[in-house]
């Protein structure tokens, strides 16, 4: 086909062969071009520009010649239906914002050079100074984010950030810290409980105990302060293991009656398209959001290659509905579950600690289940108390 016709469109008429001498007189008198259009035995077909068409067609309804337009195409045509689709427009024109703006904002972050840190670490400093996928290039200051990150975070000692393309290298070599010691303050060992002393295990510190004496709980048991008679008071953290003999009440209910969470109901779904850091809301499950649910945030990162992170995200708000129903336990299941969270807990509190007697009251009553029990044990009752010193 001509080029001419394809950029200023065309029209395919079609003419029955008896009206063929009488069509190319027309065409002839009135400066009419045309090329051939695939005619037959049975009709004559005619290819001509769109403004030649027109005044053709015309013609044929001034003398009355029936005639049938085939086919229309071209630029113009093609332009028209594209234009007439406001989606396809509005993603061609995104589509070419996206290819204009992509010098201009960073797509992805590539990190080399560490160690016990990972990317994705490196990657959050650097959006704690406001730096990411879809920051503005032109806009990037790197010699001012590199130092604001190396004085944030004392386990970098040396960044570098390379901007090429839309694509951000940092480089980077880790400090390597001698562990921090914890400040601790000076501190008594006293009784967490009450007891008799069985035996003491010292530290450091001053014991002020013996094996076979009562204390009371709070009761000092290894002190922190050495009378210095020479030189004044000395300060330390004492510490040790005071076993003694002591004895703990508990006291455990289970209700026959509890709530029960049930799940039922249809799901109820947000997406949103997170372009750069700017959201784009485009499905929404139909309904109402129920008043019961528990909500799951789903972030999933869309790339056309894999490991390059690019400013597309598919953002997922789940609504996962339920309702709470009363829910009933019989006497010997919330016996045997009373039971369960009674030795849980002896055994959190002894630690270790060895069991001398357990005695147990039980009570079934018409709500539910109530356990007394007492233990008497070797327990290690030594607690921290730590204290200022005031050098005024």
């Amino acid at each position: 086909m001509n080029p001419a016709y394809w950029l200023l469109g065309y029209v395919t008429v079609r003419i029955e062969r008896t009206y063929a001498e009488q069509v190319l007189n027309l065409c002839m008198h009135g400066g009419i071009v045309y090329l051939d259009g695939g005619s037959d035995a049975d009709c004559l077909r005619l290819c001509l520009r769109t403004r030649h068409a027109s005044r053709l067609c015309a013609r044929l309804e001034r003398v009355q010649v029936p005639f049938v337009i085939e086919k229309r195409g071209g630029v113009p045509v093609y332009a028209g239906q594209f234009l007439r689709r406001p989606g396809l427009v509005l993603g061609l024109l995104c589509a070419v914002a996206i290819v204009l703006s992509s010098e201009l904002f960073v797509f992805d972050i590539r990190v080399s050079g560490n160690q016990t840190l990972t990317a994705a670490q490196i990657k959050g400093m650097l959006a704690e100074q406001g730096f990411g996928p879809g920051s503005f290039i032109p806009g990037t200051d790197t010699d001012k984010l590199e130092n604001s990150v190396m004085i944030a975070h004392d386990e970098i000692a040396w960044l570098s950030v390379n901007i090429r393309g839309n694509v951000a290298s940092v480089e980077l070599i880790e400090q390597r810290l001698p562990p921090k010691k914890p400040v601790l303050l000076p501190a008594h060992v006293v009784a967490g409980q009450s007891g008799e002393v069985v035996s003491v295990q010292l530290w450091r510190g001053n014991v002020l105990v013996a094996a076979g004496q009562q204390v009371q709980k709070g009761e000092i048991l290894i002190a922190g302060v050495y009378d210095g008679r020479t030189g004044g008071f000395r300060f330390t953290r004492a510490s040790g293991q005071v076993l003694a003999k002591t004895a703990y009440e508990f006291r455990v209910e289970v209700p026959y009656e509890y709530q029960k969470k049930v799940y039922e109901g249809e799901i109820f779904e947000k997406k949103s398209l997170i372009f750069y850091s700017f959201p784009i809301k485009f499905f929404e499950s139909t309904g109402n959001c129920p008043p019961l649910c528990d909500k799951i945030d789903i972030v999933e990162n869309y790339s056309p290659l894999p490991g390059v992170d690019l400013p597309l995200c598919l953002h997922t708000e789940r609504y996962v509905p339920y309702t709470v129903h009363a829910a009933y336990r019989t006497p010997q299941s919330a016996l045997t579950l009373a039971h369960r969270e009674l030795s849980m807990q002896i055994a959190h509190t002894l630690q270790g600690g060895e069991l001398l007697s357990k005695h147990v009251r039980t009570e079934i009553g018409e709500q539910g289940v109530v356990l007394y029990a007492t233990v008497v044990c070797i327990a290690d009752i030594a607690a921290v108390q730590e204290f200022e010193i005031d050098m005024k």
